[in-house]
């Protein structure tokens, strides 16, 4: 595990400078900050104009998820922070310090030649398996919630829906585009399965299997993957068409078990280069 100090509790960071918006999402925002030393990190904490109790909440879960992990292609967290408030007389805000990741995100590659997207995709796929591993779900795979660092290596962040496997999940939240017909209502294995299924058609096709906003029949009538060729230098795209369809298809033994295959599949791309 990565932190400044003692993962379990708070940590001040004297000097913590808030700086730009760098996104948000319904509960939380994530805003560029500098340490009393100089180093640039992000800081993660509960949106002001929404329920406090209730953001705060969410941050401290997410927290519990990000602080007991320590992997290459998960973001690095350093600790949680007290980040005063701008009014003093509503206290402070929990935040999650972690590494600055400026290289973007995996959605400008969508679309693009797998030269440039199968090895990403592929350290991904062995992040969640890896989360998998070690009794995590992440539920809300999508190439938004993957950047890059520095390095080039994708990292997987935005845990705030994370659950234990077979465990209690939050209520509502995550992506229509990448979720299942009826996602399960306690940690799944199968959930991430198809999201990051989802994902790598995204990255290949430059679309979404089944639309932004897909119902029932989407799916259901889902007429496979487009017809595509293979570009020179690259083998092994056959095996992974394979596996995209059946797990989109949601045939039982491929949705069910595991996201092993997908990952194989993705790590026996070969790229010449």
């Amino acid at each position: 595990m990565n932190s400044l100090n003692d993962p379990s509790g708070y940590r001040p960071l004297e000097g913590l400078s808030l700086g730009e918006l760098l996104g948000q999402g319904g509960m939380s925002q994530v805003r560029e900050a500098t340490t009393a030393d100089g180093r640039l990190v992000a800081v993660k904490l509960p949106r002001r104009d929404c329920n406090r109790a209730a953001g705060r909440m969410l941050i401290h879960r997410e927290f519990g998820f990000l602080g007991a992990i320590s992997h290459p292609s998960i973001v690095a967290v350093w600790g949680l922070a007290h980040i005063p408030h701008p009014t003093s007389a509503e206290g402070n805000e929990p935040g999650i310090v972690m590494e600055h990741l400026g290289g973007g995100d995996l959605v400008s590659i969508a679309g693009a030649s797998p030269h440039q997207w199968v090895h990403l995709a592929a350290q991904v796929a062995r992040a969640v398996d890896d989360l998998h591993g070690a009794g995590i779900v992440h539920r809300d795979l999508k190439p938004r919630n993957v950047l890059l660092g520095s390095d080039d290596v994708p990292r997987l962040i935005d845990f705030a829906l994370a659950a234990h496997i077979g465990g209690a999940v939050p209520v509502g939240g995550g992506t229509a585009a990448y979720q299942r017909d009826a996602p399960a209502d306690e940690g799944a294995v199968a959930d991430d399965v198809h999201a990051m299924a989802v994902l790598v058609y995204e990255l290949w096709f430059g679309a979404l299997p089944f639309g932004g906003n897909p119902g029932p029949q989407a799916r259901k009538h889902w007429g496979g993957l487009p017809k595509f060729e293979t570009p020179s230098g690259v083998r092994g795209l056959r095996r992974l068409a394979g596996v995209l369809t059946d797990v989109l298809a949601q045939r039982p033994a491929a949705l069910y078990g595991g996201i092993g295959p997908l990952r194989c599949a993705l790590q026996s791309v070969v790229i010449e280069r």
